[in-house]
């Protein structure tokens, strides 16, 4: 639901939840950070760097458990560029119509212009950071 909202607003859920906010503070530690959890899909997503409706770059960090398997029919906002950093575990992403297998250490940069896919294969979960830059 809160992917649909941001593709029909244009905006990420960070940038989305923000224009509702005062001025966010420059700094926002761990334990204030906003979490997401979904449990139908095993997917939490963390809201690392404080977002800002007039800055154009964000830091989010994912993690699936094994077997999730999240899909995208299109982006929040066309052209986003995207940075995928694993931190541990294996991510199966397809963005573009092309499948990477991304192992630890490993980052994937692509510009979202259709549907993406987010695959864990397991055994363990997949912790990751995503650089989101804004066009």
């Amino acid at each position: 639901m809160l992917g649909a909202l941001c593709t029909a607003y244009g905006r990420t859920p960070s940038h989305l939840l923000a224009e509702v906010e005062p001025e966010p503070p420059l700094l926002v530690r761990a334990e204030d950070q906003d979490v997401w959890r979904d449990e139908a899909t095993g997917f939490d997503r963390r809201t690392v760097s404080p977002p800002h409706p007039s800055l154009r770059a964000e830091v989010v960090r994912g993690e699936l458990r094994p077997g999730a398997d999240i899909a995208y029919a299109a982006p929040p906002v066309p052209g986003l560029e995207q940075h995928v950093w694993i931190l541990s575990g294996t991510l199966d992403l397809t963005a573009g119509g092309t499948g990477h297998r991304l192992h630890e250490g490993d980052c994937l940069r692509f510009r979202l212009r259709g549907a993406t896919r987010f695959h864990c294969p397991g055994p363990a979960p997949v912790r990751y950071a995503v650089l989101v830059v804004h066009p």
